[in-house]
């Protein structure tokens, strides 16, 4: 009888739901390597230093000149706006809070175009479908009412799929994918097998969705993980290390590099007019999600000298737990191997959602007709 009202239940939470999952399924695959796929577009834009001693330009001297190309929307400018890569060739990214950006030489200001404007578009229109639907007020909503009923679907699923004899012939039926089936056999093996492997990585995408469309939950993900899941926060270490640069960005960074040597980009979260007092970096030595292995390093201006360097182990634990939640949910905590595992899920989450319709589409309309073509091909 309970397996009974849960199979129904999950029948009917997939249908309701089954539209929206798709498109955040196909919208979440698409968006899964937005980051390599737009360094890769722009990979042909270079910012040669125009001598072997130059130095780099101010964040606000590098703003004054993106201010030029796009007046109207200085003012939209947001925090970490900035952004320089390790290849003293890469120029510097410069983000307006529409998600746009003006490339720019670090070396002399030589404003390098906008990069690649309409892949950036598209992908500012995905994940604006993502996050609503592209629906103003009520998208959000269902979005959120989606993604909750999402990690009902994937407990539930485990629910139904779970065996009720563990034998090796019924089990393999609902684990192994099979490609030598069609019709509704076919759509109950990839259901249950994709629903298998893919169980996991679905779970964390529905649960951080989930931990990030409601603030309550977010609340609570917050205080629960603090208090058993993550470690107390260790004390930043005071520091006066000073670079003994010349004045000027240049030096500024140098300090950092100092300190950060296998960098792989830095991210200026402080604001680009600040020129006297302290600048605060993040350091990124791995992609941007893993913060784990990312510094926030605090530089006074004046004298080059680094304050303070915080790492992950330093930072608050309900900090900690609210980037967990965000760059769980994208994969990118893990790298490149983690967006690879969460666009599989999407692709997964997709095939669960076809083959979910198709079996509940036989149920409600059964065709004898197809009924004896299944299974002569299966003889």
């Amino acid at each position: 009888m309970i397996r009974k009202c849960i199979f129904w239940a999950h029948l009917v939470v997939g249908l309701l739901v089954g539209v929206v999952v798709l498109t955040l399924c196909v919208t979440g695959g698409l968006l899964a390597f937005e980051k390599q796929i737009l360094d890769w577009a722009e990979r042909d834009i270079r910012a040669l230093p125009p001598s072997p001693f130059a130095e780099r330009l101010h964040p606000s001297v590098l703003l004054a000149k993106a201010a030029k190309l796009n007046p109207g929307k200085v003012s939209n400018i947001y925090w970490g706006a900035v952004e320089w890569g390790a290849d003293s060739q890469m120029p510097v990214r410069l983000y307006f809070a529409d998600r746009s950006l003006v490339l720019l030489n670090s070396w002399n200001g030589e404003v390098l175009g906008r990069g690649a404007e309409s892949l950036r578009a598209f992908f500012r229109t995905t994940t604006t479908v993502h996050v609503n639907l592209a629906l103003l007020g009520t998208g959000k909503w269902m979005v959120d009412v989606s993604n909750a009923a999402f990690v009902f679907l994937v407990f539930s699923g485990l629910w139904l799929w779970w065996p009720r004899r563990w034998r090796w012939k019924a089990l393999r039926s609902s684990v192994a994918i099979r490609f030598d089936v069609r019709g509704k056999a076919r759509d109950w093996n990839w259901h249950n097998a994709l629903g298998f492997w893919s169980m996991l990585p679905l779970l964390i995408l529905a649960a951080s969705g989930l931990v990030l469309s409601f603030k309550p939950v977010y609340l609570g993900w917050r205080d629960f993980a603090g208090k058993n899941l993550l470690a107390v926060p260790k004390p930043s270490p005071a520091l006066r290390l000073a670079s003994n640069e010349s004045p000027g960005w240049n030096g500024v960074m140098n300090a950092v590099i100092r300190q950060c040597p296998d960098w792989h980009s830095m991210i200026l979260t402080s604001s680009p007019t600040n020129t006297q007092g302290v600048a605060t970096i993040m350091v990124c030595m791995g992609a941007l999600g893993q913060r784990t292995l990312s510094r926030n390093v605090s530089v006074d201006q004046a004298s080059q000298t680094i304050i303070k360097i915080k790492t992950w182990e330093n930072e608050d634990v309900r900090i900690r737990a609210g980037m967990i939640s965000r760059y769980a949910h994208t994969g990118e905590i893990l790298g490149p191997w983690g967006q690879l595992l969460a666009a599989f899920a999407c692709l997964a989450g997709l095939v669960l959602v076809y083959t979910g319709f198709a079996l509940s589409w036989r149920r409600f309309f059964p065709s004898p007709t197809r009924g004896q073509i299944e299974i002569s091909h299966q003889n």
